[in-house]
């Protein structure tokens, strides 16, 4: 396409007559199988996979579109880079020059060498997901401070599942065979989410009722049968009354938690005090219909609580670990966990692990994380935390001093109060960047490397989001645009680079080959079955589950010994109106918008240039503030600067902005000067108070973060 800058610097190759190309699509978890069709090094046309029938079945979603005009970006990097101006800051210019990735990687090599041998591994910190490639790295180096962003999207989920089903995995979803669907804040469906949207309307389209708890009228909500508008962070009020109700009365499906669960009247003694009519008081519902809802929900089999990430579930409040936990016994006492019209635990083929192809043996680590999470055992041990409170713990220093950084695919939008990160990255020595853009983190970066693009890349992908049978898919790479790397190539090729780690330095071909040889599998195999290897594989259910017991555990026996607490219990949330801050704050995550990947599409942003305070037609009127009108959002953290957007989907006492605006870096242009920040009104809390505030109820160390009231005027 064309942009400002002209056509794309890439070497067209001649036109050559079309071909096509298997890949999974990774712009989000779905990994839904694509076709792509190239014409040259270009790609001209991609459809969905029509073999992947736990994916897209054919279809993609608006992001799975975007993928192929990330690709030919103009505005992604092209070569590594190294800083010559060592100031660091908004607005100053890096003095970017061009190296060669010998160079980069020599650079990186010797900085990181050097902290380790001055100050210890753990003063070298990595912003990665615990993925393959990644974890190599942090466990080369020997450092604790691996950060990961999940405690500010989904890990109250994950540890609730893993402390009650001993499954630490996400769900999968078999919605479109359930009769019965309760969302508390779940808004997949209005996520662009490809499988969960496909599972929810095949729901709908045979005759299931949704109803939906939430502050706003979310697109979920919309095709609802009840759109129930809730009080924020009172979700958890309603689903303990709701468990009361269904065990009192005994309404559980008994066959199911007589066989398969334990703790039931651990949880009734430790539910009977919250009734309807306490749950009304606090959240607002009417007690009638709370008592309703949970006699129909536990008389419609099959019936489920849906459940994914940034929901009521967590981690946006102070109680949401309580209530993921909650929504998990509710789908216990359905008798839908592991069960059809419920969710259920992926099923993927059997591989060896990394350490056991390569055999190596990492220096130990110390115990002590600067981000606090070593206090919080249950949530580090999936490695995907740290993100909340990684800045103050950088910048107070203790237990000690962080000397360097790498971030992977991570940019400041990622982080809670993204100023107070900012001033970690100023206090850094040393900050090396993996993206494909050179993001606002990039901008505090003395070398940054540009990371392929997932098309780019020549591998397989196994099925992990939603594999209710094992499933391999291929993945043909198309033409590099630019002098770019691939994962491992770069993780492994830091390592290789640090003197005293050399030795860890690994083939990293060894591991796809040894992958593919455990499942008997090849990528000519692959390419023939049309792309995907399915087992085609029957779903049998789970009789056994991974905890102590092997049973679902409603009182969890691993939260007892964790000093947590073993069943749910009412936690208020932070957020009280005062007359300073008067309103409740809500973030939106747009269906074509992904983790600021494809935030730089042009084709995007034309169907929303930027983000908008949405306020009810009340609240406006009130405040005199029209349809467009600028207007200040200000919390006690800090403030932001958007136009009003009016309108009845959203409680008078809320308001709602979306993620993924506010790109202030330079080299993207498209997404530059575009809305605000939705993290800036949000609080940045020290590992201390991480650890006074929640370390009882919240196991997962999910940050809670958008339990906190705003302020809104105009200007």
């Amino acid at each position: 396409f064309l942009t400002e800058k002209g056509r794309l610097e890439v070497e067209e190759a001649p036109v050559e007559r079309a071909s096509e190309i298997f890949h999974a699509c990774h712009v989000c978890d779905c990994n839904c199988g694509m076709i792509l069709t190239m014409e040259g090094n270009r790609i001209v046309r991609h459809r969905g996979n029509p073999q992947d029938e736990m994916g897209a079945a054919g279809r993609l979603c608006i992001k799975g579109y975007s993928g192929m005009r990330i690709v030919h970006d103009p505005d992604r990097l092209k070569a590594p880079l190294k800083r010559t101006n060592p100031q660091k800051g908004r607005g100053v210019d890096p003095g970017w020059e061009k190296i060669t990735w010998d160079e980069a990687f020599k650079i990186v090599g010797a900085k990181f060498g050097e902290v380790i041998q001055k100050n210890g591994p753990e003063a070298i910190a990595v912003f990665a997901r615990p993925r393959t490639w990644e974890m190599h790295l942090v466990n080369s180096i020997g450092t604790p401070n691996q950060f990961c962003h999940v405690d500010t999207c989904y890990i109250d989920k994950e540890v609730a599942s893993h402390a009650l089903c001993g499954n630490r995995a996400n769900w999968g979803y078999d919605y479109g065979n359930a009769k019965y669907i309760i969302s508390f804040g779940w808004d997949q469906p209005g996520k662009s989410n490809n499988i969960q949207l496909r599972e929810f309307l095949k729901a709908r389209a045979r005759g299931a009722k949704v109803v939906v708890f939430d502050p706003r009228l979310s697109i979920t909500a919309a095709k609802a049968d009840e759109w129930i508008s809730i009080k924020p962070g009172t979700d958890l009020a309603v689903a303990l009354a709701m468990i009361n109700i269904i065990i009192s009365e005994g309404l559980y499906d008994k066959k199911f938690v007589d066989s398969y669960c334990t703790g039931l009247d651990k949880v009734r003694d430790g539910v009977k005090q919250y009734t309807a009519e306490w749950a009304s008081s606090i959240s607002g519902v009417p007690a009638a219909d709370i008592t309703r809802i949970a006699r129909e929900f536990a008389g419609t089999r099959p019936a489920t609580v849906a459940i994914h990430k940034r929901d009521a579930g967590g981690p946006m409040r102070v109680n949401s670990f309580q209530m993921a936990q909650s929504i998990v016994i509710m789908n216990a006492l359905a008798g839908t966990i592991d069960r059809p019209g419920g969710v259920f635990f992926h099923r993927q083929p059997k591989r060896p692990s990394f350490g056991e192809i390569y055999g190596l043996k990492y220096p130990k680590k110390r115990a002590e994380r600067v981000d606090g999470a070593h206090k919080f055992k249950l949530g580090q041990m999936s490695n995907k935390v740290g993100f909340s409170t990684a800045a103050e713990g950088i910048l107070a220093g203790k237990p000690y001093e962080v000397k360097a950084a790498l971030f992977s695919k991570y940019n400041l939008f990622t982080f809670p109060n993204p100023k107070r990160m900012e001033e970690a990255l100023k206090k850094l020595d040393f900050v090396v960047v993996c993206d494909m853009f050179n993001t606002e983190v990039g901008q505090y970066a003395d070398v940054v490397l540009p990371e392929d693009h997932f098309l780019e890349a020549s591998t397989y992908t196994i099925r992990s989001y939603n594999g209710y049978r094992p499933q391999v898919q291929l993945d043909e790479p198309v033409p590099r645009a630019f002098d770019s790397k691939g994962n491992s190539a770069i993780m492994n090729g830091i390592v290789k680079s640090i003197p005293g780690r050399e030795e860890f330095a690994v083939d990293t071909k060894k591991f796809g080959e040894a992958e593919l040889e455990a499942m008997k599998i090849t990528l000519e195999g692959l390419k023939q079955a049309g792309g995907v290897w399915d087992s085609k594989a029957g779903f049998v259910p789970a009789k056994e589950f991974g905890t102590t017991s092997k049973k679902i555990e409603l009182y969890s026996s691993l939260l007892a010994k964790n000093d947590h607490a073993p069943t749910p219990e009412w936690v208020a949330p932070l957020a009280q109106p005062t007359g300073a801050y008067p309103y409740y704050y809500v973030v939106n995550h747009l269906q074509w918008l992904r983790m600021c990947k494809n935030s730089n599409d042009p084709l995007l942003m034309t169907l929303q240039p930027e983000n908008y305070c949405h306020m009810h037609t009340s609240l406006a009127a009130s405040l005199g503030v029209q349809n467009g009108d600028m207007v200040l959002v200000e919390s006690p953290y800090g403030s932001m600067r958007l136009k009003a957007k009016i309108t009845e989907g959203i409680r008078p006492d809320t308001v709602m902005t979306e993620h993924g605006f506010g790109h202030w870096a330079p080299a993207r242009t498209v997404a530059k000067g575009r809305g605000a920040n939705d993290g800036d009104v949000m609080q940045s809390w020290t590992p201390t108070e991480m650890y006074e505030r929640t370390h009882r109820t919240n196991a997962a160390m999910g940050h809670p973060m958008v339990d906190i009231t705003v302020n809104v005027r105009r200007g």
